[in-house]
């Protein structure tokens, strides 16, 4: 998700609160787990739709395996380009 931030606030095991900010809007979102209940809370607001972003990229990292970050890098060129890989 480009130009976006994301902070954890764990408050137990399985609560806590997942937050994600726009690096160069006003938008935001976050998401509340509680202890035993199997969903989260969502509220977000601006003009991105930040936390549709984060379902759309997990349901793109599910649909290829779950790959571990070691599949996942940057690249330099000798043109000073970076592409990901």
């Amino acid at each position: 998700m480009p130009d976006c931030a994301h902070v954890v606030n764990r408050t137990g095991e399985a609560a806590g609160k997942a937050w994600f900010f726009d690096l160069r809007g006003r938008s935001w979102a976050v998401a509340e787990f509680r202890e035993g209940e199997a969903g989260a809370r969502v509220h977000q607001s601006g003009p991105r739709r930040l936390w549709d972003e984060v379902e759309a990229a997990v349901a793109w990292w599910v649909g290829r395996g779950r790959p571990g970050v070691e599949r996942f890098g940057l690249a330099v060129g000798p043109d000073g380009l970076a592409r990901s890989w």
